[in-house]
């Protein structure tokens, strides 16, 4: 073979592979500007939705550590209580719904 075959064949080499490379750019590009597109969409319907809602008040944020201690049981006690209705509350709608009896201790004041 002679020597300026080897020429025609690198340079054969590198023009496809940069063929192969804008191609990938291309579509990459593509793909990039329709997630952009999506992003764009997306963030239009967010900014619609936290337009329309009203921001709730922050509340200073108080670590335990430096709080009354019964002050802190008596909160711990009055979630557990509440959380404990909820889920009585929930127990006796569930059991509505499927039609089963109510337990007697789902009776409040019993």
């Amino acid at each position: 073979m002679p020597w300026w075959s080897w020429i025609l064949i690198w340079v054969a080499l590198t023009a496809v592979a940069l063929l192969l490379y804008v191609l990938i750019g291309y579509r990459l590009f593509r793909k990039f500007m329709a997630v952009l597109s999506e992003v764009q969409a997306a963030g239009s319907r967010l900014s619609f939705i936290s337009a329309t809602a009203p921001a709730a008040p922050e509340k200073a944020f108080q670590p335990a550590v430096f709080a009354d201690p019964e002050e802190e049981r008596r909160r711990y006690d009055e979630g557990k209580a509440v959380r404990k209705d909820a889920r009585r509350e929930r127990r006796v709608q569930r059991r509505i719904q499927h039609g089963q009896p109510r337990a007697w201790r789902d009776i409040p004041g019993l």
